[in-house]
């Protein structure tokens, strides 16, 4: 059976959008390749057509599911300084409140951070590739300098511990608001106080 152009990737990219709202909600661990398929509709055979392992899987998830990356790359170009402002707009509506409660919304670094350092090294390394894609795309149009991508890394932190810990924390929303202000001011800072 011949299936119509663009079935193979509208496959993969169902198992991945599925594999994303699962892991934020169950955790990475919990969730088993059978499951997985049976949300997605899907028979386990059929999971192996796309993805290698499971760690496969979850490198996908992190790199083409990451909303606060893929808007970054959607900033047109532009001067430096205008691709920092836009950058500080994103950062500030990142860790706002619907992002780090929202966990079927949020942010798959936040959520997934504390499982990606159990997992084994290639999935680190694909949280690791989606820092530094994040790091490079916050200093786009720049000559940026040692000392300006180890800045660019230490707000990214700051923002997604924010997220994490504000989720952790939802209960009491004037500690998740103090997360989040921190954020915003580390980031303020980071872009030169805008």
């Amino acid at each position: 059976m011949r299936y119509p152009d663009g079935h193979k990737a509208s496959t993969r990219e169902r198992i991945v959008a599925t594999a994303a709202r699962l892991f934020r909600v169950h955790g990475f661990a919990a969730v088993g390749i059978d499951r997985l398929m049976a949300a997605a509709g899907l028979t386990r055979g059929g999971f192996y057509n796309h993805f290698r392992s499971k760690a496969a899987l979850l490198e996908a998830v992190l790199e083409g599911r990451h909303g606060l990356l893929e808007k970054l790359r959607a900033r047109p170009d532009g001067t430096a300084e205008a691709l920092r402002e836009q950058a500080l707009t994103i950062l500030k509506a990142y860790v706002e409140p619907a992002n780090r409660s929202e966990i079927l919304q949020g942010c798959s670094l936040a959520a997934l951070a504390a499982e990606c350092r159990r997992a084994e090294p290639a999935v680190q390394a694909a949280y690791a590739r989606v820092l530094r894609a994040l790091v490079a795309e916050l200093l786009r149009g720049q000559r940026a300098t040692p000392a300006d991508e180890a800045a660019a890394l230490a707000v990214l932190t700051q923002c997604i511990g924010a997220v994490s810990l504000g989720g952790a924390v939802a209960a009491d929303a004037a500690l998740a608001g103090q997360l989040a202000d921190g954020a915003r001011r580390a980031a303020e800072a980071w872009s030169g106080g805008a």
